[in-house]
């Protein structure tokens, strides 16, 4: 069984739900850095300073440097993703095209049914290159990366057009065996932090945020996550 997640309609309904509960929304706020204090830990943003009881870093290709003291052996790739137009009805979400993943020897890419409005999505979900810097990002369109996932979809997919309709470049952060790490802070048991969720960390966010809202407040979690604890990645 395959599915997908409107990543914007899921985002948009966590939030809509958190601040329903009491939470307040800061957006658009450029997190510098964060401190362990007596009294649990401080925040500094580009706008002003937040004390907390306790602090969760999720930051994405940011968490590298939000958990330098860490060390943790965590890489930031940059995957480009690519959406065609069809030939076919075959591929479209109500003819029961499902996502796909295919392991190949030249990678192993995957991809999303015929959506409106651009078509059906496919992008290798293997290799990538290293980002150096984040807010360095290039996105511009890269011709050797097109041809990989057109070289798939011509020995894979027939009837997938060459009319890219749309494109754009996510990043990756990953550990060596690209499963999550999902820990204490082990000086400052109050911050708690997940990261290196490798491209594929989404679709379990609502497990990923009750485990952990319990390591945050309770100390501990229920939840079967220990073999996402730091000390493997030593």
């Amino acid at each position: 069984m395959a599915g997908y997640l409107d990543v914007e309609d899921c985002t948009i309904a966590h939030a809509e739900e958190a601040q329903a509960r009491g939470a307040e929304l800061h957006v658009g706020e450029e997190v510098r850095g964060w401190n362990a204090t007596a009294q649990g830990v401080e925040v500094e943003t580009d706008r002003a300073r937040y004390q907390a009881g306790a602090l969760v870093v999720t930051a994405g290709a940011w968490a590298g440097s939000l958990l330098a003291d860490l060390g943790l052996p965590l890489e930031v790739l940059r995957k480009p993703l690519f959406w065609f137009r069809t030939e076919t009805d075959a591929y479209r979400v109500d003819r029961g095209c499902p996502c796909y993943l295919f392991e190949t020897p030249e990678g192993n890419f995957y991809g999303f049914p015929d959506l409106e409005p651009y078509g059906l999505k496919c992008a290798e979900h293997s290799n990538g290159q290293l980002v150096h810097d984040p807010l360095r990002l290039d996105r511009e369109l890269n011709r050797d990366d097109q041809l990989r996932v057109e070289n798939f979809l011509s020995g894979h997919l027939p009837g997938v057009s060459r009319t890219l309709s749309r494109h754009a470049v996510c990043m990756y952060t990953v550990t060596p065996d690209t499963n999550f790490v999902v820990d204490r802070h082990p000086e400052h048991p109050q911050i708690v932090f997940a990261a290196g969720l490798s491209g594929h960390g989404y679709k379990f966010t609502p497990m990923l945020g009750e485990a952990i809202a319990d390591l945050a407040i309770e100390g501990r979690t229920k939840l079967p996550i220990g073999f996402l604890a730091r000390q493997r990645l030593r």
